[in-house]
């Protein structure tokens, strides 16, 4: 079996890998956070001490960042454990830890409207305008931790402008996109999404979509299916988030107002097609 450094030994990777496996003996102090060099320095208050940090691998750069920011605080002594935690498991090193868990997640989990949302933005020739639109109810099914189903209604009364200050204009503008010129709210109160498939995306590193998502929305009474690629993340406790960000035509749902695809001439009355949306989801167990 490997033997650790004789100097005190830094894991410099997250709290959540340290939790689940480290060198023994080692204690964590996170360079990916702002504050790594002050607590490195309430931990260690002589910047002559010898010390020793440990990363993922040698193909990752948290150990390299660690060290240019313990040198910017004075520490001079300071070493790279060769191969970091991969390559001194590779070598027969047995981590201390809770061990790795992949989500294996099973069962019915209920969206928490009030932490989710979906945030728009809409353009014309020469502006854009930016708003908001709450979920409902709506839930997703998992089993062995893969999306198996989900069912997510939107609240078209929640529809809002968040750029315009001016009331007058704020409300004009709410007002037109309620109307028939646009998502037909008093006649269609709720949009909805169903999911048809999800796949992941293999290979992507953290922070990318990792996911695949197709579905059916219904918007004004008009079902069209769509696909993006979403990140979908377990935060803990059962919870999960799901990102995205991807655009959709809204002609295709008979929002045509402004559409050159329908209208001729239109001048500064020309509205984009594509509406860009930012969407959030956050389930809980049910």
């Amino acid at each position: 079996m490997p033997s650790s450094p004789d100097s005190p030994l830094i894991d410099v990777l997250s709290t959540e890998s340290f939790a689940a496996e480290h060198v023994p003996g080692a204690i964590n102090i996170c360079a990916y956070e702002t504050a790594f060099a002050d607590k490195v320095k309430e931990a260690f208050p002589d910047p002559a001490v010898e010390l020793t940090v440990c990363g993922y691998c040698d193909d990752t750069r948290e150990a390299e960042v660690a060290v240019e920011k313990l040198h910017a605080a004075g520490y001079r002594n300071v070493k790279v454990m060769s191969g970091g935690l991969e390559g001194w498991k590779s070598k027969g090193g047995v981590p201390e830890g809770e061990g790795l868990h992949g989500t294996q997640a099973s069962g019915r989990f209920a969206v928490d409207a009030s932490e989710s949302f979906i945030h728009w933005t809409g353009r014309n020739l020469f502006n854009f305008h930016t708003g908001s639109l709450k979920l409902g109810d709506g839930f997703v099914a998992l089993e062995d931790g893969k999306l198996k189903a989900a069912e997510i209604t939107i609240d078209m009364n929640s529809l809002g402008c968040t750029d315009l200050t001016d009331d007058a204009m704020n409300r004009m503008l709410i007002a037109h996109l309620r109307s028939d010129d646009f998502f037909k709210v008093d006649d269609y109160p709720v949009a909805t999404f169903v999911l048809s498939s999800a796949s992941v995306i293999d290979g992507v590193t953290d922070g990318l979509p990792n996911h695949h998502i197709s579905g059916d929305l219904t918007v004004r009474g008009i079902t069209r299916r769509i696909g993006f690629d979403a990140l979908v993340a377990e935060k803990g406790q059962g919870i999960f988030v799901a990102q995205a960000v991807f655009e959709i035509d809204r002609t295709e749902w008979g929002s045509v107002y402004g559409s050159g695809k329908f209208f001729a001439r239109l001048g500064q009355h020309v509205v984009n097609d594509k509406v860009h949306l930012h969407l959030k989801i956050v389930t809980r167990p049910q």
